[in-house]
């Protein structure tokens, strides 16, 4: 991965670089990869003395990685134990356990161990030598030299204690800055929440305050909000790995960053929790990006986890108020259809941002719940192309929309590009006759759905004039008496009245079909009718019993 130049600036008082840590005379650092152009001007965050082989994980951006290799198979892969610790090593960075070439295998390896932790955003690896290993591994610092990752050996008498105490002193010294630019920039991205449309705020006050642009991603990769949308490619990318690093993480609940440098600019996910709920339920992501500098880092780091901190707060309220303007707005749909619309005109206006005036048109959509989903939040967000009067909700498990019928030609129109969606429309002169016109969008829905597949309404089948999830509930909760039974009686009774249903009702025939006796099915349909509480001679019941076969089997 290319790395772009850092500027070249070193300002004093606020913690130490990489070059002024290994200008320290008592430390006796040796600088063995220099890294990218710029790479030692880089500030330390921290310093983490680490052995396990997967601390990629475990890193925070702006760290020094301290180890001794003492998990490493030896270069030369001489001891006796060197093969197991390479296949553990390349299990640990997500590489095959078996290979042909050990000497391959290892380079691949460093390569793989390095680049996972420039990833992180560590700054640099410092590696205790003569511990185990007489000097730093060549392919380690091959490795190295290919991610611009800077490296220095620590010679055996110093110890990683020294190292970390010299950045701890360096830190110290700007921690009063920090926490005052800390809460600087969480008054401000707090301040842009205060509104109408606050994750928009408050992630254009992130995007101001990092000089880059911010966005807000759901858990499964939807772009809420984003300052600039010519990046929503990379939000979704950064958002996705930090959702995975919190999957493989979940027994570590401090793991809510992930930082990274790609293409000269710097990126920083950070988790946005339920703030009511519990900080072990994660609701969405904070991305954030920027140019690659010196200090852009730590900036980043800041701003992220402000905003992060600030939609912890701002989200699950604006949830739990969504909710319940969904409700209403469903509510209200629902009042029309049932002919009582007038009585909910009066809080139209505080449901919707405004009220389409008659004639209009009624549409209904149809699709998979979250294709349903996203037309709603599209509704929500954007309204109406050539008009801000809409209505919308959801009502008997379809979207309904009211619109002008000056407006409906670029609605339905959207509606037909946009796959995963059916629906029907129709004209409407007025409130009072709305009542009417909602079996006659459904019409048109079923209608235009057999047209597509050449078919008419008398194509149709039984099934299709059936809703089948309330079919299926249906029937679960009428032959649960059955269900009951012991199994095998249950089997029997059940395939009993199949065969009564395929013969229609000839007892005689569904006998010879079982190949029973007659009079064994007609104590079963004796049975059968008692446990279900129907008159199976009258055709009412039969159909519901056909109904209920027919959408178990199915």
């Amino acid at each position: 991965m290319p790395h772009a130049p850092f500027p070249q600036r070193d300002d004093s008082g606020e913690g130490i670089t990489l070059e002024q840590l290994l200008a320290d005379p008592s430390l006796r650092l040796r600088l063995v990869c220099p890294g990218a152009p710029g790479a030692l001007k880089r500030r330390i965050s921290w310093v983490h003395p680490a052995e396990i082989l997967d601390i990629a994980m475990w890193s925070e951006p702006g760290e020094v990685l301290l180890t001794t290799g003492a998990n490493f198979p030896t270069e030369a892969m001489d001891a006796d134990d060197d093969h197991d610790l390479l296949v553990k090593a390349r299990k640990a960075v997500g590489l095959p356990a078996r290979f042909s070439s050990a000497s391959a295998a290892y380079r691949e390896w460093c390569d793989a161990y390095v680049m996972q932790l420039d990833q992180a955003g560590v700054l640099a690896i410092g590696f205790g030598v003569a511990v185990k290993h007489p000097t730093t591994p060549m392919a380690l610092i091959d490795a190295a030299d290919h991610a611009g990752l800077p490296l220095f050996e620590v010679p055996l008498e110093v110890p990683f204690s020294p190292i970390s105490k010299a950045v701890s002193r360096a830190l110290n010294d700007r921690n009063d800055d920090v926490l005052r630019q800390s809460s600087l920039l969480q008054r401000q991205v707090l301040k842009a929440a205060v509104g109408e449309d606050s994750v928009h705020g408050a992630i254009s006050a992130a995007a101001r305050l990092a000089s880059g642009w911010a966005a807000y991603v759901d858990v499964d990769g939807t772009v809420i909000d984003i300052s600039n949308r010519t990046f929503s490619k990379q939000a979704q990318d950064w958002a996705m790995k930090l959702a995975a690093r919190v999957a493989e993480a979940r027994s570590n609940p401090a793991m809510t960053t992930v930082f990274g440098s790609e293409s000269g600019r710097d990126y920083c996910a950070g988790v946005v929790h339920d703030a009511e709920g519990g900080r072990d339920r994660f609701i969405g992501i904070v991305v954030a990006s920027c140019v690659k500098s010196d200090r852009s880092d730590a900036l980043l780091r800041s701003v992220t986890m402000v905003a992060a901190d600030v939609l912890s707060l701002v989200v699950p309220k604006l949830t739990a108020s969504d909710r319940r303007l969904r409700r209403m707005r469903g509510a209200c749909i629902g009042a029309f259809a049932q002919g009582h619309g007038d009585v909910m005109l009066s809080m139209a206006d505080e449901l919707w941002r405004s009220v389409p005036q008659p004639p209009f048109r009624l549409l209904c959509a149809e699709g998979e719940p979250r294709v349903v989903e996203r037309l709603y939040d599209a509704l929500d967000s954007d309204g109406v192309e050539g008009s801000s009067a809409v209505m919308f909700g959801m009502y008997d498990h379809r979207l309904w929309i009211v619109v002008a019928e000056s407006a409906s030609q670029a609605v339905e129109g959207a509606l037909l590009t946009r796959e995963g969606i059916d629906f029907g429309s129709c004209s409407c002169s007025s409130w009072q006759a709305m009542g009417e016109r909602f079996p006659e969008a459904v019409q048109d829905l079923h209608l235009r759905r057999l047209n597509e597949a050449g078919r008419s309404f008398a194509d149709m089948s039984v099934h299709e004039l059936i809703r089948p999830d309330l079919a299926v509930v249906y029937s679960r909760e009428l032959l649960k008496p059955l269900r009951r039974l012991p199994r095998q009686e249950s089997e029997t009774l059940l395939r009993t009245m199949r065969e009564l249903l395929a013969t229609s009702f000839n007892v005689g025939a569904a006998a010879k079909r079982i190949g029973v006796h007659r009079h064994t099915v007609e104590n079963r349909l004796d049975k059968m009718e008692r446990l279900l509480g129907l008159d199976l001679s009258q055709e009412v019941s039969r159909v519901r019993l056909w109904i209920a076969c027919s959408f178990i089997r199915n």
